[in-house]
């Protein structure tokens, strides 16, 4: 796989800002497709803004990494932290989707909509760290630059 995009965050009020800033440059010139571009960007947000939400304490040496790869056949995202030991795969989904939007619990719905988005998923915790990989197979919505 080649390397697309990797960055890490910090445990600062605007990390995700200056995230998505640096991630949407990088996706406009290197993936086709509006489709595949608002995934990954929708993905990255949801994840890490509940990473600096509820993963990290108020410790600024908290750190997250990003690596986002891809071939001609998949996408992968890789986001591996050092916050609380969370794993999002075995999370229940929500309850209440068939509940108006104002009888509906908040929280849960942004994490289960993006797991549901990925064709593959894994998670895996390394002492101290939170490791998580999504897949997503693409159809030909990556720039064919190095042929």
């Amino acid at each position: 796989m080649r390397l697309l995009f990797s960055h890490e965050i910090r445990n600062q009020s605007t990390a995700l800002q200056s995230l998505k800033q640096e991630l949407e440059s990088t996706l406009s010139s290197e993936l086709e497709g509006f489709e595949l571009r608002a995934t990954v960007l929708l993905v990255i947000d949801e994840l890490v803004s509940n990473l600096l939400k509820y993963g990290f304490n108020l410790e600024p040496d908290q750190r997250s990494y990003l690596k986002i790869e891809f071939d001609e056949d998949w996408l992968q995202i890789e986001l591996k932290d050092n916050g609380h030991r969370f794993n999002p795969l075995v999370q229940p989904g929500p309850t209440s989707l068939g509940q108006s939007i104002s009888d509906r619990a908040v929280g849960g719905l942004g994490l289960y909509l993006v797991l549901k988005m990925m064709d593959e998923t894994h998670y895996e915790w390394r002492e101290p760290w939170n490791c998580l990989r999504l897949r997503k197979k693409v159809k030909k919505s990556l720039n064919d630059r190095e042929k």
